[in-house]
């Protein structure tokens, strides 16, 4: 039985409000202090068990790779004479034509364009009305009859007309230019085979011809 002489607080007797507040706090001091332990203890095992598990999963040392062989350069591509270019070319549509080498010549090779960039796509809009059909391309003009001591001047391949340098009335010395025709990227000059005089002139400029259609006539 204990003994209440010696005793901070009488059993048998009713605590007091200061004596109830004493033993409520000194219970939570010793609520805290146990918790406290317990938070050390598992921070202490973490810590044990962090460094056990660092030391068995240590990385492999990984092996460099090789760098990749760079790719040979391409060779370059051979360079093309102009000159012979021309010349082969120039062959090439008198055969075809049936023409004199010397009554042409070719004049300039332009590089063709690239390709223009798509164009953003823009919102739809409302369907528009009907629209007329496109106009035809204009062509040369009919053949004229060529009359007896006249000589004719034909385009020797397909093309459409750059330019004319003769008009009718106009005296020519064999090897003037009398028309400029654009195909294939080329400008063509078709020149006079023989002196004499422009009687007339079918060329129109931005028509199109076909091989052998009727440029020049000279009398």
């Amino acid at each position: 039985m204990p003994n209440a002489d010696i005793a901070i607080l009488n059993p048998f007797e009713p605590l007091s409000v200061p004596e109830a507040l004493m033993v409520a706090v000194c219970g939570l001091l010793v609520v805290f202090l146990m918790l406290a332990i317990l938070m050390l203890v598992i921070m202490v095992i973490s810590k044990i068990v962090n460094a056990i598990e660092g030391k068995s999963a240590a990385p492999a040392p990984q092996k460099k790779a090789a760098p990749a062989p760079a790719p040979a350069a391409a060779p370059a591509a051979p360079a093309v004479d102009e000159g012979e270019l021309v010349a082969v070319m120039m062959a090439a549509v008198a055969e075809e034509s049936g023409m004199a080498p010397n009554s042409f010549r070719i004049t300039n090779i332009a590089a063709a364009p690239a390709a223009p960039a798509a164009a953003a796509p823009v919102a739809a809009a409302p369907a528009p009305a009907a629209t007329p059909a496109p106009a035809a391309v204009p062509t040369a003009a009919a053949p004229v009859a060529v009359a007896a001591g006249e000589t004719a001047v034909k385009s020797p391949m397909p093309g459409n007309i750059f330019k004319v340098e003769c008009s009718v009335g106009q005296s020519v010395k064999a090897g003037d230019v009398l028309v400029v025709l654009e195909a294939m990227k080329m400008e063509i000059e078709v020149s006079a085979p023989a002196d004499g005089t422009v009687k007339s002139v079918s060329a129109v400029v931005g028509t199109a011809v076909n091989t052998d259609d009727l440029l020049v006539t000279i009398g």
